[in-house]
């Protein structure tokens, strides 16, 4: 299925800009049209407090907060209309929780893009973080970097694979944006001699299952220490810089509960370059 439409999260700060530059390279390469949401919250007022503002400082309160969204889609436009981008645009703006509107809109398009989350935001109610918008929205969500730059890309994209359920999903979540690639690298972490013996077929078994794809894949295995799993991999990305990292999000708790991984985490807290998650 091509990619013909990205949803990209926006609220006028630099994370914001930097995932809108990406998207619009994105909807350039795959010709698909972007639209910006905004999700706001009013100002809400207990009825003992209400019944003492004015109705003209209240339309006032009112009219501010309008203003202000509508600063935040005219510096949407302006980012843009500064790139250039001959495609579709739209907006829309949505008062409501965060962490519930963007995953509800996010079910229409292809996929979701939002700037890096440097910590958990709760404005408006709720908890907005790239773990909540995976597990509500039920699509393949691109994290931008706030260092992102727009550049050509290379046509070159990595994987991290270790095999898992949440791997797999990512995987068949990116191949629309796989297959369009000159290069992809297969990332497997081997932390000893027996481990590395017990992992070459099924990452041999992985490379025929991409090159089946047209995909120019190839298996890159990396030593790593424990504990070290997220920084090999953005040690790895550093160096080679490919245009989108994919990898999984979840893991197994002791009781079989579904965890945010601590490798998603920490290169979610550190990454370098764009990074694709499904759950």
């Amino acid at each position: 299925m091509a990619i013909k439409d990205l949803l990209v999260a926006y609220d006028g700060n630099e994370n914001s800009n930097a995932a809108v530059r990406f998207a619009v390279q994105m909807g350039a390469k795959y010709k698909a049209s972007i639209t910006g949401m905004h999700v706001y919250r009013l100002e809400k007022y207990e009825s003992h407090v209400r019944r003492w503002i004015p109705d003209e400082v209240m339309k006032n309160l009112r009219d501010a907060e309008a203003t202000v969204e509508q600063s935040i889609e005219d510096a949407f436009k302006a980012e843009i209309k500064a790139t250039k981008f001959k495609g579709k645009v739209s907006w829309i703006a949505r008062e409501g929780r965060p962490d519930v509107m963007l995953p509800r809109y996010a079910r229409y398009f292809d996929m979701l893009i939002a700037g890096q989350f440097r910590q958990v935001d709760q404005t408006g109610g709720g908890s907005l973080s790239a773990e909540e918008l995976l597990l509500r929205s039920g699509k393949p969500i691109i994290t931008v970097p706030e260092s992102y730059e727009s550049q050509p890309f290379k046509e070159q994209a990595a994987v991290a694979w270790d095999g898992s359920r949440s791997a797999a999903r990512a995987l068949t979540d990116a191949m629309q944006i796989l297959e369009t690639k000159m290069r992809l690298d297969v990332i497997r972490l081997i932390s000893s001699e027996e481990d590395e013996a017990k992992r070459v077929l099924p990452e041999h078994d992985l490379i025929a299952h991409l090159k089946a794809h047209g995909i120019n894949a190839n298996l890159v295995q990396l030593k790593s220490g424990a504990g070290a799993a997220g920084k090999t991999i953005l040690d790895y990305c550093t160096e080679t810089k490919p245009d989108v990292l994919v990898m999984g999000a979840y893991g197994r708790g002791r009781f079989g509960t579904l965890l945010f991984g601590s490798t998603a985490q920490y290169v979610l807290k550190n990454m370098t370059v764009p990074v694709l998650m499904s759950h």
